[in-house]
């Protein structure tokens, strides 16, 4: 048996040897290969470029200058084809009515309908959730009214100014030819041609600025109104703007704008009604308004939970009517200091505008002149157009402060919260 053994074992290693004398057989060439870059077992090629270093010419700074031999001329800009008549008011109540943030606030709310009887579980967080949402809306249209009118109003301001900068073109291009023609008599003539043509293109430069601030604010106003901006035309505002000759009074305005404001309506309706039923509601929005608060608060998750804890809910109650005034109290301070600064900002703007028309009509009085002489035959042509176009520019800035004083004016009644409810 013992020899049977031995005789197996020594077969099997025979046999193993033979296996692996086989299997060096296979590997052995393959190593070779390897070491020998044979093509099947060799690291594919990436190309890589061979780093080198290249000389190049050193020479003077000469830049290429940019080639404007094929720019077209510059044209008067192109007027709409259609416009559409748009008053302040109209503005201000499409504004109101399309307000994104508060027609989402508004619809995110939905409660059965029905009075608030018994105030319960998650009536008491709907009487909350309606309350609020009322107030956020209301102050989220009032926002957007705002928005609305200011872009109206700068509008207004861009719409006067083409009429002035095309007038002031049109004066200009009569002066340089009567500069030239008197210069070509043997006149001597004060107006520089240069001047006044470099002064031509600069305004053409002010028109074409001009033009892409209307297109902006077109696209703007349209989104604020809800109106189609596929729908050719611009807005064109109706309304004659008349500057108020009496100020504000800052005291009665802050007295307005407390009790009107819908920030503050809303945590004075908050406090109203914040109970040891509503309080988790009331939580909830308080933090919203100051989420600083939530690092300290105490909680109450579940309304299910308070018939057994009321107590704790009463407690907590209190504790967040406190908190609530503390707010209101500053939210206070805050609108009162914004209230007066519109205030002082809408006065001094009045000002501004008062000064602008005096200097205005001085030059109007001054091209008057020059207009009487001329029809007595004095030679005063030159400097009568040079008055005019010293008018137009005049007249262009007393625009751009008229306009001031009214978005000053829209910052106050938005400030007063009034823009919503007029």
């Amino acid at each position: 048996m013992a020899r049977c053994a031995d005789k197996t074992d020594g077969a099997e290693v025979a046999h193993w040897g033979m296996r692996m004398r086989w299997v060096a057989r296979l590997l052995v060439p393959g190593a070779i290969g390897l070491l020998s870059g044979c093509h099947w077992l060799a690291t594919p090629s990436f190309n890589t470029p061979t780093p080198t270093t290249t000389d190049l010419p050193i020479a003077e700074r000469v830049i290429p200058a940019p080639d404007i031999s094929e720019v077209p001329e510059n044209t008067a800009p192109s007027a709409p084809s259609n416009y559409f008549h748009l008053t302040a008011d109209t503005c201000r109540d499409l504004a109101y009515k399309n307000s994104t943030l508060a027609n989402l606030i508004e619809s995110s709310v939905v409660v059965k309908r029905g009075p608030f009887i018994h105030l319960d579980g998650q009536d008491c967080a709907d009487l909350v959730r309606v309350i609020t949402a009322g107030h956020l809306s209301r102050e989220a249209r009032n926002r957007a009214a705002g928005a609305a009118l200011k872009l109206y109003y700068q509008l207004l301001e861009l719409e006067l100014k083409s009429d002035v900068l095309a007038s002031s073109v049109r004066e200009i291009d009569a002066l340089v030819k009567t500069v030239d023609i008197l210069k070509d008599k043997g006149f001597k003539i004060t107006a520089d041609s240069y001047e006044l043509k470099k002064q031509r293109i600069e305004l053409q430069a002010d028109q074409s600025k001009l033009r892409s601030g209307l297109t902006k604010i077109n696209a703007e106003l349209k989104n604020l109104l809800a109106i189609d901006p596929s729908v050719p035309g611009f807005l064109l505002p109706a309304d004659a703007v008349k500057v108020a000759p009496d100020p504000l009074d800052a005291e009665l305005s802050v007295q307005v704008g407390l009790a009107n404001r819908a920030d503050l309506q809303l945590l004075r309706s908050l406090q109203g009604n914040t109970t040891d039923r509503t309080v988790g509601a009331v939580r909830r929005v308080l933090l919203g308004a100051t989420p600083i608060l939530g690092a300290v608060m105490p909680s109450i998750e579940k309304p299910a939970l308070l018939p057994f804890v009321r107590s704790v809910a009463k407690a907590e109650a209190c504790q967040l009517k406190s908190q609530l005034q503390s707010v209101l109290a500053d939210r206070e301070r805050e609108a009162t200091k914004d209230i007066r600064n519109a205030v002082d900002e809408w006065i001094t703007a009045r000002d501004l505008v008062a000064i602008g028309r005096s200097k205005f009509q001085l030059a109007k009085e001054q091209v008057t002149e020059l207009e009487k002489r001329d029809q007595l035959g004095q030679a005063v042509e030159v400097e009568l157009r040079k008055a005019r176009l010293e008018t137009l520019k005049l007249e262009a800035e007393l625009i751009t402060e008229i306009v001031r004083w009214k978005l000053a004016d829209v910052k106050a009644r938005e400030e007063l919260g009034l823009l919503c409810g007029e």
